[in-house]
């Protein structure tokens, strides 16, 4: 994406960050999967020239790499390390955690955010700049954005637990409006106003 100021438009509790700050995400990002790249280079040199380049599946598995890189990462954790690195995380709309189905749309979709290839993501800049909700196209088929760390719905770190249901240890559940279990039964005085037996 396109370098400039990192836009954030609060929306009640999160802050959507725009294209500025995810660039130098995806630029540490970019160092980091460049490594899987190398060891498949081709070069050539004659004539007082050099070249490097990627063909067949020379290109295909360090192009795989990259692709589950930012997946499983986002997918498990909510962001890759440039965007730890920068604070900041993909979430769902509503704040909560995205799972791999939702990091594996919006990374197959940079190979249209990401063109013209000449210029990369300049349409997802322009895409994520004219969002309220700073959504580049992938984000908004995947239904993710991307927040200010702190500011989403899970705290960094810490998954969402279901409500847990009470043990009934295989005995059937009370009816509903029914006293817990060990309660007096309706009717009883509380005990600070029961009075002791007579004396025998």
């Amino acid at each position: 994406m396109p370098a400039g100021p990192a836009a954030r438009v609060e929306d009640g509790s999160l802050t959507y960050i725009g294209p500025g700050r995810r660039f130098f995400a995806l630029l540490i990002d970019g160092l980091i999967t460049g490594l899987a790249w190398v060891p498949f280079a081709e070069t050539q040199s004659g004539d007082g020239t050099y070249s490097i380049g990627w063909r067949g599946l020379d290109f295909a598995l360090p192009m795989v790499i990259t692709v589950v890189y930012f997946i499983v990462l986002e997918g498990a954790f909510g962001a890759t390390v440039g965007k730890i690195v920068l604070g900041i995380r993909v979430r769902g709309l509503d704040g909560s955690r995205i799972g791999f189905g939702a990091a594996a749309i919006r990374n197959l979709a940079r190979i249209v955010d990401a063109f013209p290839y000449v210029l990369p993501y300049l349409v997802g800049g322009i895409a994520a700049t004219r969002s309220d909700t700073k959504q580049r196209f992938g984000d908004r088929w995947a239904k993710t954005v991307v927040v200010l760390v702190g500011t989403d719905a899970t705290p960094p770190g810490r998954a969402e637990l279901p409500p847990r249901e009470p043990e009934t240890f295989g005995l059937p559940s009370p009816p509903p409006g029914s006293p817990p279990p060990g309660s007096p039964p309706p009717g009883t005085p509380p005990a600070g106003d029961r009075l002791p037996p007579p004396p025998g």
